[in-house]
């Protein structure tokens, strides 16, 4: 027979995840009915208009560790000062070390994840090139 602490636990999860459904459902039918709103005035205004030339924007999160532009720059910097090149795991302590973060456990990998999308970004515009591998993570230099 299942442990009753171990069903409690999942039946508190799931729960919880289901409440979370219903919540992110609710705010979807709401944003489709402004979307229905608008789409009925712009109508108002120009009969003609085809709505469906309307493409969505892209929605993009915001970095809660960097500023625009900032994860970039202190990257470029913390490569440059390091005069031989170092994997992304020393980077993101670096990068860590020098904002003054104070990143838990849960919030780590979307800071690595930061820093990771800036390497990426900054490898495919030619600025940095990744030189190997140290323990499965890349190394990388300035270009």
């Amino acid at each position: 027979m299942a442990e009753t602490h171990v069903i409690s636990a999942l039946t508190s999860k799931r729960s919880e995840l289901a409440g979370l459904a219903v919540f992110h459902n609710k705010e979807i039918d709401r944003i489709a009915e402004e979307v229905k709103a608008l789409d009925a005035t712009i109508k108002l205004f120009e009969p003609e208009y085809r709505i469906s030339s309307i493409k969505p924007k892209r929605y993009q999160r915001k970095n809660q560790f960097f500023k625009h532009g900032e994860a970039h720059k202190l990257i470029l910097d913390i490569l440059r000062d390091a005069k031989t090149p170092i994997s992304t795991l020393v980077i993101a302590e670096e990068a860590k070390r020098r904002k003054g973060l104070v990143i838990d456990d849960t919030a780590l990998p979307a800071f690595k994840g930061s820093i990771g999308g800036v390497l990426a970004r900054q490898r495919k515009q030619g600025l940095i090139t990744e030189v190997g591998k140290d323990k499965g993570a890349s190394v990388w230099a300035v270009a």
